[in-house]
């Protein structure tokens, strides 16, 4: 059973778990806050297949896309960053 509430496919799952493991690696939170970040951020998606769109980027970039939210310019130097509340 996935930790995921969205449809991911075993790529899809594996890929999501090196997310959350990321997520947890640079911000020192808790694996359960990373998944919830990213069930929240994908709900209603699928993520399955060879050549889904999410795989043209790192599991880096999507930790920081997820945890400072998609309009947050994180790879801006000196910007002043704060995630959104969770949950």
């Amino acid at each position: 059973m996935t930790a995921f509430k969205f449809t991911v496919d075993a790529r899809g799952e594996a890929f999501c778990r090196a997310i959350a493991d990321e997520m947890v690696r640079l911000f020192g939170i808790l694996l359960e806050e990373a998944v919830g970040r990213i069930n929240r951020h994908w709900a209603g998606q699928v993520i399955a297949g060879e050549h889904d769109l999410v795989y043209h980027e790192g599991s880096e970039y999507w930790a920081k896309t997820i945890y400072y939210g998609p309009h947050a310019m994180w790879w801006v130097r000196g910007a002043k960053l704060k995630p959104p509340p969770y949950p």
